[in-house]
């Protein structure tokens, strides 16, 4: 049996924590043994099974005992985050460290002191890359033994910075847990839409990234009865001030942004005629996959993995920035709902359910483990 201590920022709602999430809940327990280190306590760590142990930075933990020892380390000048994960090591053996997203960094020259061997699951493209610096890429790439991403597209831009025993393994849901539990007209109404209204879905963080500042060129290409709503939470930057001041004054009534959902989430993600990805990049969003498991055509910017689950019947990716061409493809979706098949766009989803690639993650974590 493997002990694995997975790593990773808080599992909340995030793409890649709900990844990490849905594979704790997965992976056989028969052959992996699961702990998981999370730099502060996410919404679904309560929800994870009892037979996964698991830990909160001392910075982040509510425990007494843990917050004066904190204040003690940093009197003596032990880093903290060291002394934790050398002691949970210490108790629970792990036989290597799976580190979910490059936004962890500081724990790379931990395990190198420790002896012990990192998987990457790179869910970053490029882009991203920025959020950390040029040392700490370097760093990530050098030191892990292994590297697994979420889309081919991502796998090349890891294989480009010379990373070797590098797995694909796509983004997945539980279709299980998508349930939608009010009729759709209802939810329109609800939100004020008119029946007349071909409602375009939008699911992320209201930012660049997720193309926050595009729906401004793009609201002037498309008809009136073209409505955007926006799931997801509402990020207090200048940028989002302006696009909402903008769409308020030039574009009123054409979006609404009702910030992050969780009892609703997939009420509001259903009342959507289609789903609209505007992100710049996006290596395999599970939003997409959620969307296409309820049915609805996929319209989006060639931003990363959208064009390696997109199929004819399914959706349209157009180049990204050709606002133009992205309003031609929703108009074809609105006019012509017959040239894409329900059936088609859940067939797509359901080939990234999560028992298929669960399968997949313990393949890749087995050849991990004979290699090491």
């Amino acid at each position: 049996m493997k002990r694995i201590l997975f790593i990773t920022q808080d599992l909340g709602r995030t793409g890649s924590e709900m990844l990490l999430w849905y594979s704790l809940l997965n992976l056989n327990r028969a052959e992996f043994t699961s702990y998981v280190f999370c730099k502060q306590k996410g919404i679904l760590i309560d929800q994870l099974p009892a037979h996964v142990k698991w830990f909160i930075a001392y910075k982040k933990s509510k425990n007494l005992y843990h917050k004066i020892l904190r204040g003690v380390l940093k009197i003596f000048k032990i880093d903290p985050l060291a002394y934790q994960l050398k002691q949970i090591q210490k108790k629970i053996k792990a036989d290597f460290w799976y580190v979910n997203t490059i936004a962890n960094p500081e724990v790379y020259d931990i395990a190198r002191k420790l002896g012990i061997k990192i998987i990457t699951h790179f869910h970053e493209l490029p882009m991203a890359y920025s959020f950390i610096t040029y040392h700490n890429l370097e760093k990530i790439v050098n030191y892990s033994s292994g590297f697994i991403g979420c889309s081919e597209v991502v796998c090349e831009k890891i294989r480009n910075m010379g990373a070797k025993n590098v797995e694909l393994l796509y983004g997945f849901i539980d279709q299980n847990r998508i349930r939608c539990s009010k009729p759709i007209d209802v939810v329109r109404t609800s939100l004020g839409f008119e029946s007349t209204d071909f409602i375009w879905v939008i699911s992320g963080k209201t930012t660049l990234i997720k193309g926050i500042d595009f729906l401004i060129p793009l609201l002037g290409l498309i008809p009136a009865n073209a409505k955007i709503l926006w799931i997801g939470g509402e990020e207090p930057s200048g940028t989002y001030y302006y696009v909402s001041k903008t769409i308020a004054a030039k574009f009123p009534d054409r979006v609404k942004f009702i910030g992050a959902q969780e009892e609703d989430y997939y009420n509001y993600l259903n009342c959507g005629n289609a789903f609209l990805l505007l992100s710049r990049e996006d290596s395999f969003p599970l939003v997409m996959l959620e969307a296409a498991s309820l049915g609805k055509p996929i319209v989006g910017f060639n931003s990363g993995g959208i064009k390696e689950f997109i199929r004819e019947d399914t959706g349209i990716v157009v180049d990204q920035g050709n606002f133009e061409n992205l309003a031609e493809a929703m108009n074809l979706v609105a006019e012509h709902p017959e040239m894409f098949n329900v059936n088609s766009i859940k067939m797509a989803s359901a080939n990234h359910e999560v028992t298929r690639q669960v399968n997949a993650l313990e393949d890749i974590l087995r050849k991990f483990s004979l290699n090491n």
